[in-house]
């Protein structure tokens, strides 16, 4: 069932598909669907790179690798009951460099991510596989999979990532971590 709303939300997201890549060459910004042909100017900010790449175009939004910050929503549940200490609303942030690599936190509730992107159906999608540690509800500690889906007439991209294991201990656990995370 998950797969079938993924393909569907990837069709209604098609229209919105735009370029992978920002070069510059000679002066100019370019987008395109290859990597950047001069190794002058990466293609994504990188680590200490400002925040914010702005410009009339959404430029900063046109590839979902790079920094990105905002209030994520952390839940758990167990046969459909949510776990009320494994809730929070924090702030978080997280960085997908060029290669893939991801990093991140929310200081909050002591959560840190490391994981791997890689390019989803389209342009405008990543698919993330991401391990949480150091989180104040234990339980968290885990891997989860999902999804990083940009916007970009809206300035933003949509985070989600979740987990359903199979445990036969404790049947009916889901967990999942979700926001709105802009440049």
């Amino acid at each position: 069932m998950k797969l079938i709303a993924l393909l569907i939300l990837s069709l209604i997201l098609a229209p919105l598909a735009l370029a992978q890549y920002r070069c510059v060459e000679n002066g100019k910004t370019l987008f395109t669907d290859k990597p950047c042909a001069s190794e002058v100017a990466p293609a994504v900010p990188t680590g200490n790179s400002p925040k914010v790449v702005g410009d009339s175009a959404n430029s900063a939004y046109s590839t979902g690798y790079g920094d990105w910050r905002g209030q994520v929503q952390y839940q758990a549940s167990i046969n459909g009951q949510p776990i009320s200490e494994a809730h929070a609303i924090v702030q978080t942030t997280l960085s997908i460099d060029p290669q893939g690599k991801i990093t991140g936190s929310s200081p909050e509730n002591g959560c840190k991510m490391k994981g791997l992107a890689s390019p989803g159906p389209m342009p405008t999608i990543l698919y993330l596989d991401i391990t949480l540690t150091g989180c104040h509800y234990p339980n968290l500690n885990r891997r989860l999979s999902g999804t990083l889906a940009l916007y970009p007439a809206q300035k933003s991209s949509q985070f989600w990532i979740y987990a359903t294991p199979m445990d036969l201990r404790k049947p009916g656990q889901s967990y999942d971590i979700k926001g709105t995370l802009r440049r």
